[in-house]
């Protein structure tokens, strides 16, 4: 399946603006993430910490809602989903 990858900010920096992933059928968000990675050794540190979690302040939105409000790193992608990757935003 195919679906639709926005990034921004510094993962931007390491991934095209915009692109097409290629998945398997049933993948999740962790899955693309770990799909991800393997592009860029320097993505890896951007997005999982040293016990391969997620990092608190990577946001990942799944059609404009954030993963975390639906099933986290298990929510399962469909066919033409459209995921924006972005770090959290913070200062003041």
């Amino acid at each position: 399946m195919i679906i639709k990858l926005k990034a921004f900010a510094r993962f931007r920096d390491l991934l095209d603006k915009e692109m097409e992933v290629d998945l398997p059928d049933g993948a999740a968000v962790f899955d693309l993430l770990k799909n991800l990675v393997l592009r860029s050794a320097d993505l890896k540190d951007q997005i999982f910490d040293a016990s391969g979690k997620i990092k608190e302040d990577v946001n990942v939105m799944v059609n404009g809602r954030h993963f975390e409000s639906l099933n986290g790193p298990e929510t399962v992608l469909e066919e033409g989903d459209e995921v924006a990757l972005f770090p959290a935003v913070v200062g003041g």
